[in-house]
């Protein structure tokens, strides 16, 4: 957890280092920052989240090790069709992979290994809020998005494999604030919380090739909590 860590900030950092040499290019005085009416603006975000445990009681299980991580990667890019108001299009990679060993009904060991991959579309807009003189907005993200993606699970037992293959549609709408830092007129360092709102997420799973019991779920969540903790980490440029 440590090293992910690490290397989640130095990216934060080399992202920070990479736009102020931008800013020395041109001087900031009487700059105008505003999110004037045609401009554009392109971004590439990045997020992670990992999780360890040993020895667990959760809620329905006794964890006895859990090693889990997931990250994306999102490029997104928009038009101001008036100040400080965009229309934008997002296209996001996302991967989620777990190894977690935990005990059964009979108090054997069972591990699970299960690997998740998902691309999105998100159309979204964007409200800006400056303050000050403009170098520091607040930004409001309002998206809808469609996420298309595909799972492998494999649970060992002690006399037993099962393969879980699935495929998923997830619908979300919601809202994500963040802000933008400018260092100059085009490029801006932004951070975006996670989305909190409304989700629906349609699933097939197929157990050990079994076409014909195939598995179909489906879920609706409302998450109005905004997790300080998943952070949405990047850079802009505005033209």
């Amino acid at each position: 957890m440590m090293k992910l860590t690490i290397l989640y900030w130095s990216i934060t950092l080399l992202l920070l280092v990479t736009i102020n040499g931008f800013s020395q290019e041109e001087s900031t005085i009487d700059q105008d920052f505003k999110i004037e009416k045609g401009r554009f603006y392109s971004s590439l975000t990045f997020s992670l989240n990992q999780r360890k445990a040993e020895n667990e009681d959760q809620l329905l299980r006794q964890v006895l090790d859990q090693d889990r991580y997931t990250y994306r990667i999102i490029g997104n890019g928009g038009y101001a069709i008036k100040e400080n108001f965009t229309l934008g299009l997002s296209i996001g990679y996302g991967q989620s992979r777990e190894d977690i060993t935990y005990l059964g009904e009979s108090e054997e060991n069972i591990n699970s290994k299960r690997l998740q991959r998902g691309i999105s579309f998100v159309p979204n807009m964007r409200n800006y809020i400056p303050i000050g003189k403009g170098k520091l907005q607040i930004l409001i993200q309002t998206e809808l998005g469609f996420t298309f993606g595909e799972s492998l699970q494999r649970i060992y037992s002690l006399d037993n494999v099962d393969k879980i293959e699935g495929d998923f549609l997830e619908i979300q709408l919601g809202v994500s604030p963040g802000v933008a830092l400018f260092f100059t007129r085009n490029w801006a360092f932004e951070t975006r919380v996670n989305v909190a709102g409304l989700s629906t997420r349609i699933e097939k799973e197929v157990v050990n090739d079994d076409v014909s019991n195939r598995t179909r779920i489906e879920q609706t969540n409302i998450d109005l909590r905004l997790n300080l903790l998943e952070l949405n980490l990047g850079v802009a440029f505005y033209f």
